[in-house]
């Protein structure tokens, strides 16, 4: 099983082997700064938290009215695979006071687009530039990130996976993201998993817009243990 991640936050990255970060200069329009990519393996994942049980708790609780969120991907529909993610991951954000993200076609048409490519390709990666692919897709943002993960079955998995591993869990946690779009395939990138289902998520801020949240606490505090 691999997860790989972009985050925004400049002070992650010594936590992670390697990151990528998209954010528009301040008071410069247009400009962005972008750092590679690398993966990150799913066994360095679950680490245990201190004080995060409260927390913890509420999402086991909230997560429970997340309809399919232990379905295995091969067991339902691309969409009802989508909506128990980004019901996953906004009991995560809640559960920290953080606002809920909206889902996004464009952004939904971008982590497709790019959970499809890698699957027919047997590349787990992030590409030459997610930007220009969320671009592509129609969403003009101010900022950026992106998840992928490969060999999780089921949507409680693969969030639980995302939200033990640094750069995954802020990118879940950013105050700075209103929206966010996710993909899946039934299959995994061949090569770097051997269980089954491939998942995206793109998350952004459309340029404009300000940022929901200035709750960086929650994602300070990355990792978090289910």
């Amino acid at each position: 099983m691999k997860v790989s991640s972009g985050v925004t936050d400049l002070r992650s990255m010594p936590n992670c082997l390697l990151t990528s970060v998209l954010r528009t200069l301040l008071g410069v329009r247009g400009r962005r700064l972008v750092i590679a990519t690398s993966t990150l393996l799913a066994a360095a994942l679950f680490t245990a938290v201190p004080g995060a049980s409260a927390s913890n708790r509420y999402y086991a609780h909230a997560a429970q009215s997340c309809a399919n969120a232990s379905t295995p991907a091969a067991g339902a529909s691309s969409q009802a695979m989508r909506n128990a993610v980004v019901c996953l991951i906004n009991a995560q954000r809640v559960a920290r006071h953080l606002p809920a993200l909206h889902e996004q076609r464009r952004l939904d048409r971008s982590a497709q687009g790019w959970t499809d490519h890698m699957v027919a390709r047997g590349q787990f990666s992030h590409g030459s530039s997610f930007s220009a692919r969320i671009t592509a897709a129609g969403f003009v943002w101010s900022s950026a990130g992106e998840n992928i993960a490969s060999g999780f079955a089921t949507p409680l998995e693969v969030v639980n996976a995302w939200m033990a591993s640094t750069g995954h869990c802020q990118n879940i946690l950013s105050p700075s993201y209103a929206d966010v779009g996710t993909g899946v395939s039934r299959r995994a990138v061949r090569g770097s998993a051997s269980g089954p289902a491939t998942w995206t998520q793109d998350f952004g801020l459309p340029m404009g817009q300000h940022a929901p949240s200035n709750n960086s606490s929650p994602a300070n505090g990355c990792p978090y243990s289910a």
